[in-house]
């Protein structure tokens, strides 16, 4: 700070003003004799839309940048030149270029659409997931700058989020609303503007991007509902839609508005280039003899298959090893076709992904360990699980749903409540009768403390629940519960007061029938004492350490894991204790003796382990995991073995679950590709003769050459109607009709009926009393009763079944209900589940969608999310064959599967 004429001749002070040169304060304040007005000139405050927006874009900047590294993607000594033609919207820039490699063109340009609406098409493995990432990558470092480098931040470029489709139901949910949830969950800790997350004025504003990958994984109609929901957002709700080219135009609808970009194949001569840059000094000429190959046969097997980044991608990463020769992908005697050279390619990669490696003293799981043979049989475990549930997430707490481990982890968890209780009562038996001074036996309360315990703890499992809105056996981050008054507060958002009347009534219904039960009203002190360790601190500490996290960074597949793992330490350290300490203290000040107290501590706190760990996400995925390791379908160090595919480049990290790199990597390792489905694009060509069948036929078996099918696939291709006896079936040009008389069979009580046995199974293992015959009663009935249904419903008189299309519509009975949908009401016609007043029946038939105005059936055809039944048909959600050729035949174009 300098004077401005000189520090040794005197002023007068109202000729003295000073200057303040590189100076880094933030705000400076002069002292002394203030002549005048003081004006003070401060920089305007910050919008919190804006600070919210930054903060968003480092999170999604710092996550998707170690993706792209994880993915190799930040070669910039060779890249990968893949081009793209773009057919740009009249409101682009058309300075830019029709074809181009430059990912900056395609930024700039998207950032000058209106509406910012983009698609992004190509074939299998053409690089449109790199793109997204890219894009992603490129737009948030757009809006942040480079401080390094004096690049200031653009404020007016959307933030990207990317996301998978799988996720969105779009049939339920807006897209608007669907966004702002996916940015709450995964950001939780952005700033919060007048007390709220910033996720709704952000989508609500456009500072939002969302990037959405999937379209081509998903069913045909979850498509064509996604393309409408995108359709009827709002012009400043800008997406960027990636979709394989055959899947998007099948499906006859178009994105308004929206320009397109789709990727063209790579050339030989540039995956030649980039294979033989790439590759290390030694291997050179080995991946010459590629090179030549693909010169001089330009449109053979391998430069056919060479023509993705992703079969690029696999040839440099199977042939990457000291030993491996390049020079076999040229055999034309084993590669013949362009199928075999990519399935050689999806084959090598596994063991080059996992090549045995020197093990690092200094680690303890070192990467490279796995041995490659199985690696693979894991990966195809995995693989086959998802293909067969029909999805592309793998989530770790889902593991359960694998058949093996479904079918031995409830029986194991029952085994280990059991174990649990009589190890306990054994104790405690001995301790009452080695230093019990009570004159009552000690079994008569024994089993009273256990199921206590048990109910305690469900009460405040299902409480928590409540609270925070979560789903049973759903995991989700976790605040750091260490520091309890960020805890608190986080918790205090979470709720509403809808979830937190259902949590009191929850919690403070069953204590106070439980507390009278024990008569602990006759003793005000113990009913204050028990009130406030066995309800109010463990309300509070779950309130604790159930609170979602405050973090801005999007989670991880290990760091939920370790969230899971920790609430179940805490619970087990902490709250189970306080239960079981609440009812030892309401028995030592109930006039029992301390021997007595701590019987009944000790068996309370059992009961609480057994909901509240034995039951939690993190226990029951040890359980079932360790059966599968058991079975050598994964390894002992399952989440271990992902993160070192992750590295390798097989899988793909998306939040908080994995994914396999790409889907023709999943549907090669599960042995088979994905169905193909029906499309509307036209309907099928009339039957050159009619078909007339009067009665039930006999079905005509196939040949005995090959494998029996098993039980699931006989359920997943269910036979014609006029094979099953009681059908008769009239099929002809101008309709197809149906008719026959079947037994009802109810499905939907079987799933309460479950419910409530394995409650009554684990309060049986509290009590102890699993020896007992008469002790099994309460099990057993539930059972008992839903076969009884059935067989009721078996004994009723059949039901008259009747289906007829034509070509005016749709006709169908079930019993006296009758319903009739003319084609000019119906918009679409596809396979759901049944459900009947609301209830699922877990079965599957035909439903339509109609116009807005059209007439409604009766009540008992109303499905779910504005679709009417047809007829229930199958377990399954397919239909006979002869049915589905009807609906498609008749249906002109309405027909989705």
């Amino acid at each position: 700070m300098d004077n401005q004429r000189g520090l040794n001749v005197w002023q007068s002070p109202s000729e003295v003003h000073n200057i303040v040169r590189d100076s880094t304060v933030e705000y400076l304040i002069q002292v002394g004799h203030v002549h005048g007005t003081l004006v003070v000139n401060l920089p305007p405050s910050r919008d919190p839309t804006d600070t919210a927006a930054e903060e968003l874009a480092r999170a999604v900047r710092a996550r998707w940048s170690a993706e792209a590294a994880a993915w190799e993607l930040g070669d910039t000594d060779a890249p990968l030149a893949v081009r793209w033609l773009a057919r740009w919207t009249p409101s682009a820039d058309t300075r830019a270029a029709v074809r181009s490699d430059r990912l900056g063109d395609v930024v700039d340009t998207l950032c000058r659409l209106d509406p910012r609406r983009l698609v992004v098409l190509g074939g299998p493995g053409s690089g449109k997931s790199t793109l997204l990432t890219m894009t992603v990558v490129r737009l948030a470092e757009r809006h942040l700058g480079d401080v390094t480098r004096g690049v200031r931040g653009d404020r007016t470029t959307p933030v990207p989020v990317l996301l998978s489709l799988e996720s969105w139901d779009a049939e339920t949910v807006a897209f608007r609303d669907w966004l702002v949830e996916r940015v709450q969950g995964d950001h939780p800790g952005l700033p919060r503007m007048e007390g709220e997350h910033p996720a709704r004025r952000l989508v609500r504003d456009g500072r939002v991007l969302a990037v959405l990958d999937g379209l081509d994984e998903l069913p045909g109609h979850r498509r064509a509902a996604v393309v409408r929901q995108l359709n009827s957002a709002p012009r400043e709700s800008g997406f960027v839609l990636a979709s394989r080219t055959d899947e998007y135009r099948a499906l006859g609808l178009r994105v308004a508005g929206a320009s397109d970009i789709e990727a063209l194949p790579v050339t030989p001569r540039d995956a030649a280039r980039h294979l033989l840059l790439t590759s290390p000094d030694a291997l050179h000429e080995r991946w010459g003899q590629v090179a030549e190959d693909l010169a001089d046969h330009p449109e053979g097997p391998l430069a056919g298959a060479l023509t993705t980044p992703l079969m690029i991608w696999l040839a440099r990463r199977a042939y990457s090893g000291p030993y491996a020769d390049p020079a076999n992908l040229t055999d034309r005697s084993r590669l013949r076709t362009r199928d075999a050279v990519e399935n050689h390619l999806m084959d090598a990669v596994i063991p080059a992904a996992f090549a045995p490696l020197a093990h690092d003293t200094e680690r303890l799981h070192a990467p490279g360990r796995w041995n490659a043979a199985r690696a693979r049989s894991w990966l195809t475990f995995l693989a086959s699980e998802l293909d067969r549930r029909r999805t592309t997430e793998f989530s770790w707490w889902r593991l359960n749903r694998a058949r093996a481990a479904r079918l031995l982890a409830v029986p194991t968890l029952f085994a280990i409540c059991v174990a649990l209780a009589e190890s306990v009562l054994t104790l405690t038996r001995w301790a009452q009768d080695t230093y019990g001074n009570s004159v009552l036996p000690a079994r008569i309360f024994e089993h009273l403390y256990l199921t206590g315990g048990f109910i305690q703890g469900m009460g405040l499992m299902m409480a928590t629940l409540f609270w925070f809105g979560d789903r049973f056996w759903q995991p989700r981050r976790r605040a750091n519960p260490f520091k309890a008054g960020a805890a608190l507060r986080a918790a205090s958002r979470a709720v509403s007061a809808r979830r937190g009347l259902a949590a009191a009534a929850v919690l403070v219904v069953p204590t106070v029938l439980l507390l009278l039960l024990r008569g602990s009203a006759y003793h005000a002190d113990a009913f204050i004492a028990e009130t406030l360790l066995d309800f109010v601190l463990p309300a509070l500490v779950m309130a604790v350490i159930a609170a979602p996290s405050d973090d801005v960074d999007a989670t991880t597949p290990d760091g939920l894991l370790a969230d899971e793992r920790r609430t179940a330490l805490i619970t087990l350290c902490v709250v189970a204790p306080l239960i079981g300490l609440g009812t030892g203290v309401n028995r030592l000040l109930s006039g029992g003796g301390p021997m007595t107290a701590w019987t009944a501590a000790v068996e309370c706190f059992t009961g609480a382990v057994m909901v509240l760990v034995v039951l939690s996400p993190w226990f029951v995925w040890v359980v079932s995991k360790a059966w599968l390791a058991v079975l050598g379908r994964v390894p002992w160090s399952l989440m271990e073995f992902l993160r070192d595919a992750y590295r390798q480049g097989l899988l793909q990290r998306h939040g908080g679950v994995y994914r396999f790199r790409h889907l023709r990597l999943q549907e090669h390792l599960a042995g088979r590709g994905r169905p193909v489905e029906p499309t509307s694009a036209a309907p099928v060509a009339p039957r050159q003769q009619p078909l007339v069948v009067t009665g039930p036929q006999p079905r005509q078996l196939p040949p005995a050459s090959g494998p029996l099918p098993s039980f699931s696939d006989m359920l997943n291709s269910p036979p014609p109607m006029h094979e099953l006896r009681g059908y008769t079936v009239s099929s002809t040009e101008q309709a197809y009709v149906m008719t026959g008389r079947d037994r009802r069979l109810p499905l939907g009580h079987w799933v309460w009926c479950g419910m409530f046995m394995i409650v009554a199974l684990l309060r049986l293992a509290a009590s102890g009393n699993w020896d007992t015959p008469m002790s099994w009663i309460s099990v057993l009935f539930w059972p008992v009763f839903a076969l009884l249904i059935n067989i009721v419903a078996f004994l009723l008189p059949r039901t008259a079944l009747e289906l007829r299309v034509d070509t005016q519509g749709i006709t169908s009975r079930m019993g006296r209900h009758r319903a009739a949908y003319a084609w000019h009401d119906v918009l679409a016609v596809r396979v759901r589940q049944v459900h009947v007043r609301g209830r699922n029946q877990r079965v599957h038939g035909p439903h339509v969608r109609l116009r807005p105005g059209a007439p409604e059936p009766k009540r008992v055809f109303h499905g779910r999310d504005g679709w009417y039944l047809v007829l229930p048909m199958h377990v399954r959600p397919v239909l006979p064959p002869d049915v589905a050729d009807a609906f498609v035949r008749f249906s002109g174009g309405r027909w989705q599967g």
